[in-house]
């Protein structure tokens, strides 16, 4: 089974820092797109939320924001777009 874009690369990248981090953020993210948020990148067909959020993981359009140390380990979705 081919995914793209590539988790490895995107792993590999240290674009999140990690796999548990990279699943954490995409099922963030694929929420908020289940609940209307409009894509961060423009995709050439119709895809799954999760598919959908990987791509705009990959293009760095969505970061991993992490909680404060004193809240826990926990991540923040946010866009590349909202001034951070």
């Amino acid at each position: 089974m081919l995914v793209e874009p590539n988790l490895d690369v995107m792993l590999h990248d240290k674009r999140v820092g990690n796999k548990f981090a990279l699943v954490t953020l995409a099922l963030k993210r694929a929420r908020q797109i289940n609940d209307g948020s409009p894509a961060l990148v423009a995709l050439q067909s119709l895809k799954k939320p999760v598919s959908q959020a990987l791509e705009e993981i990959m293009a760095y359009q969505v970061k991993a924001i992490p909680a404060p140390p004193d809240e826990g380990p926990r991540f923040t979705v946010e866009s590349s777009e909202s001034g951070s």
